[in-house]
């Protein structure tokens, strides 16, 4: 009887000693968003404006461990909301004079190791900045998670908990009136 629960001891403790691997965040658009953009002209960018490039920090006692995304993320959602905005019946002009600025200021996710289990608590903000001749328009989009799981972090399920939370403040802001009532006005 104590074998099996010595060799089970070995695996658990075993497994919280792997090394933490890259993150592979990579949100995306699932639906389509609820967009009236005819006949608007503009310059549209997607920014990511976060002060450190970490999307994980894991702090296991006086120590934290801090993981970048693998992915070139920025570039794969910029040309997702690209194509939405196609879709719509945007005109995307590089020269125009309007911009449309989607910009990325949190999006991380802090995780507390203790020693039989963790806690995460993942933030999205973006931004949505246009810049016409009429003046600026400004809206921030909040994502707010946590959770907290037995042993140790697991990237994999904050990978996801970040995809899906950057999922849904896309969304938010994609189906929001007021940015794209704005930006038809001055576009």
């Amino acid at each position: 009887m104590k074998l099996p629960l010595i060799v089970l001891l070995g695996l658990v403790l075993s497994g919280c000693a792997s090394p933490l691997r890259p993150l592979f965040v990579s949100p995306g658009i699932e639906t389509t968003p609820q967009l009236h953009l005819n006949a608007t002209s503009f310059h549209w960018q997607l920014q990511d404006k976060r002060a450190k490039p970490a999307m994980l920090s894991i702090q296991k006692a006086e120590q934290t461990v801090s993981l970048q995304n693998k992915t070139d993320w920025r570039n794969t959602l910029q040309q997702q909301l690209r194509q939405h905005f196609i879709a719509a019946g945007a005109r995307l002009d590089p020269a125009a004079q309007t911009t449309l600025q989607f910009n990325v200021l949190t999006l991380e996710a802090k995780a507390k190791q203790h020693p039989l289990d963790h806690e995460v608590h993942s933030e999205v903000v973006i931004e949505v900045a246009i810049s016409s001749k009429a003046g600026h328009y400004r809206k921030r989009f909040h994502g707010n998670s946590s959770y907290t799981a037995p042993f140790k972090v697991d990237p994999a399920s904050v990978e996801r908990e970040l995809s899906q939370l950057t999922e849904r403040v896309l969304q938010d802001i994609l189906s929001d009136i007021h940015w794209q009532q704005y930006l038809r006005r001055h576009a």
